[in-house]
């Protein structure tokens, strides 16, 4: 039967323990100094609203316009534009939705 290797050699840079003291090892053997700046506080995220899947199949041309124009305004705006957000524009303006 084999016995177990000897790994008293092996040093330990952290003691095992000092993630119990919220990271005070980390703290003792980090090099780098924190920075006093706060960090900037970000803006509220934006609850996304609930979708709905909707198959269409659309003729070759209507749909190759769809995706041209998709990224052309891509290119003017500098911002990507969705093929879905130029659908969904055009059915709001249509139906007079608001949004």
């Amino acid at each position: 039967m084999k016995k177990k290797p000897d790994i008293s050699s092996f040093g330990l840079a952290k003691d095992p323990s000092a993630f119990l003291e919220a990271g005070a090892g980390d703290l003792a053997n980090s090099t780098a100094t924190p920075s006093p700046k706060a960090p900037a506080p970000t803006p509220p995220a934006k609850k996304p609203e609930p979708t709905v899947q909707k198959l269409f199949r659309l003729r070759w041309d209507t749909a190759n316009a769809l995706k041209i124009g998709a990224v052309r305004e891509s290119i003017e705006n500098g911002s990507r534009v969705t093929e879905t957000e130029i659908v969904e524009e055009l059915i709001r303006k249509h139906f007079g939705l608001s949004g």
